[in-house]
């Protein structure tokens, strides 16, 4: 499973069917940007140089998710900050997408609302709670994990958006801000991929 789906699986509301956390810095659209340039990180068609991002864009990946962010970036390098956006705009709805490939493999039911005057609302209450504790267990199992990129990815979506204090233990929580303050750009004892974490990261908390 993709770091945006199991994002999107930590941050919806089980019952309520929609994306929320305790701190609103930035859009489920820019989140959903991030978790998906973070997983083209941590499939290495995607890196950091000078401060711009690269796509790796001479083999299409076989997720339809990650293609579609790949040539949206079109191979032109960019700063993190406009990747983000561009990556919302070419690919709106994106929170809506991976709400609907979860919905399509049965984990996530889909119900439609609407009310007089106004525009019809979908919620995706949660049918898999199993899924739901991979993902939170992956997550908790990268503050032990230092290699694990994924979980890293993860914790990083999760500490933007003031989620880390609601899934892990204070001896989690502090070995997971370790890791986070553990991403600097300027070291050069940071590999490639948690270089690229460290733009992103730096791009949402701008």
């Amino acid at each position: 499973m993709l770091i945006i789906e199991h994002f999107f699986l930590i941050a919806c509301d089980p019952r309520a069917g929609l994306p929320t956390w305790p701190r609103r810095i930035q859009s489920a659209e820019l989140m959903a940007s991030a978790a998906l340039l973070l997983d083209l990180t941590t499939q290495r068609r995607l890196s950091t140089r000078q401060s711009l991002l690269y796509a790796d864009t001479r083999v299409p990946p076989t997720h339809p998710l990650l293609a579609d962010a790949l040539h949206a970036l079109n191979g032109h390098p960019l700063p993190p900050d406009s990747a983000l956006r561009l990556i919302a705009r070419r690919l709106h709805p994106l929170p809506v997408s991976v709400l609907e490939g979860l919905f399509r493999r049965d984990i996530m039911h889909r119900t439609e609302s609407r009310r007089w005057l106004l525009r019809k609302q979908v919620r995706y209450p949660l049918r898999s709670m199993q899924a739901r504790n991979e993902a939170v267990l992956r997550m908790r199992q990268a503050t032990h994990a230092a290699n694990d990129l994924h979980g890293l990815a993860l914790l990083l979506l999760a500490d933007v958006t003031g989620m880390l204090p609601l899934h892990l233990d204070a001896r989690e929580h502090e070995r997971a801000m370790q890791h986070l303050l553990a991403l600097n750009v300027g070291d050069r004892s940071v590999d490639e991929p948690r270089a690229t974490f460290a733009s992103i990261r730096a791009a949402l908390l701008a």
